[in-house]
């Protein structure tokens, strides 16, 4: 199945009344939500979710639905950078602020010039630190993480990422796309240069495998002027889902 072509036909189709750039961040939104509330229980995460999801119609709404199942399958299917091709396809890049995202087979062959040293750091620490100033849907830590499962790293257990971008869009695709591979990493949107953020979301795997403890092991938790990092909530989730 190409999945891309059913996904962009499937959008497009999805409500006539609305731009299709505004549905596919409705999409977008409505899927990181959906994750994240998993983790953060967060009566704000649900009222967002609510808000958007009112303006469509029942059968919309399972739309979205099939949407994200065609991502979760193409995503399965291979490493890549599905949302950044739907991006590019729809011609949603800013071109005022040079905003083309690097075709993956270049962030793959990036990723395996940067991959030097690995193993000596491993032996070091349990796992490597990965910064991603301007992320854009997050090829670049696709291409490594995929870089790191061929040379026989498990990149869950051994890869934390920080991620940012100064475009919405691009701060939930890469969120999305990291967290349906499995990449422990937080993802903010904000200006990497001003260090200010208005949004924040760690992947699930970020709980799951208890990052936040491996962080703190090695002095490395994470601090924003937005961040408090972790509630009383959100630490009864490290406990539960550790493994």
């Amino acid at each position: 199945m190409d999945y891309l072509k059913e996904f962009i036909s499937k959008l497009q189709n999805l409500d006539h009344s609305k731009r299709v750039d505004n549905v596919f961040q409705d999409f977008l939104k409505l899927s990181t939500y959906a994750i994240a509330q998993q983790f953060y229980r967060s009566p704000e995460i649900e009222q967002n979710y609510l808000d958007i999801i009112d303006g469509y119609t029942k059968e919309q709404a399972e739309e979205f639905s099939k949407l994200l199942a065609f991502l979760v399958m193409a995503l399965e299917e291979k490493h890549q950078d599905f949302l950044g091709c739907v991006y590019m396809k729809l011609n949603l890049g800013n071109v005022a602020t040079g905003q083309f995202f690097t075709p993956y087979h270049v962030s793959k062959m990036m990723a395996e010039i940067c991959f030097v040293d690995i193993e000596k750091q491993l032996e070091e620490r349990d796992f490597i630190t990965l910064s991603e100033p301007c992320c854009g849907s997050g090829a670049m830590i696709i291409a490594y993480a995929q870089t790191l499962k061929e040379q026989g790293y498990n990149y869950q257990n051994q890869l934390f990422v920080e991620a940012v971008d100064i475009d919405e869009l691009c701060f939930l695709m890469t969120y999305l796309q990291l967290s349906l591979y499995g990449i422990p990493a937080r993802v903010m949107l904000g200006d990497t240069l001003a260090w200010k953020f208005s949004q924040m979301f760690y992947t699930p795997m970020y709980f799951i495998n208890g990052f936040f403890y491996k962080l703190k092991k090695q002095n490395k938790v994470p601090k924003t002027d937005t961040d408090s990092i972790i509630t009383p909530t959100q630490l009864s989730l490290f406990k539960e889902f550790m493994v």
